[in-house]
């Protein structure tokens, strides 16, 4: 916590803790800040508006109950591979649907190889993030099971919802639909 700045004391961290619950009014202003910079907020404005403000949750969550070892999972670490994977999982939440959603925005997906570029996006955003939180899942015991069942599916919900309309589309696979007026065959899902 020193390198945030926040002095290892109790009153220390609470202040640190308001502070970042305070700061999501100001993060809820970036979608404005796109808007008059490029005219729309795209998908980029909204996922880091989403990352900010979980991270302030998160950030303030972690320093109010830093102290409060009850509340602690009573499960000690076992160090094996399943603790390495679970390891990644903050990480598959945040950077996997950004990978997923550049899979699908740099490219331009055709009939033939859209099922890559959606392919992607789902492992990225949906199947990281749920593989990496499946282990973490025998930590959550003790006094504090709500407060890290809420975290662990909230915060993986997350990225599972960024790419929700994707694998949708991924699933049902493409519908071929003709524009009368201007003689184009557009794919879509149904």
């Amino acid at each position: 916590m020193a390198h945030l700045g926040i002095s290892p004391d109790a009153a220390s961290r609470r202040r640190a803790a308001r502070k970042f619950l305070f700061g999501i009014p100001w993060v809820a202003v970036v979608p404005l800040v796109f808007l008059l910079k490029y005219g729309e907020v795209g998908p980029f404005g909204w996922g880091l508006t989403v990352f900010l403000i979980v991270f302030c949750v998160l950030a303030a969550v972690g320093l109010h109950f830093h102290d409060r070892t009850d509340l602690h999972t009573p499960v000690e670490p076992k160090g094996d591979w399943l603790d390495n994977i679970s390891a990644f999982w903050l990480v598959a939440c945040t950077f996997g649907p950004l990978v997923g959603w550049l899979c699908t925005a740099l490219a331009t997906p055709t009939p033939d190889n859209w099922q890559w570029f959606y392919g992607a996006r789902v492992v990225f955003a949906v199947a990281l993030p749920v593989i990496t939180m499946l282990p973490c899942l025998r930590y959550v015991r003790g006094k504090g099971t709500p407060l890290m069942l809420a975290i662990l599916l909230g915060v993986t919900a997350l990225p599972v919802w960024s790419a929700w309309w994707t694998m949708r589309d991924l699933l049902s696979g493409p519908a071929g639909v003709h524009l009368v007026h201007t003689g184009v065959m557009l794919q879509r899902a149904q």
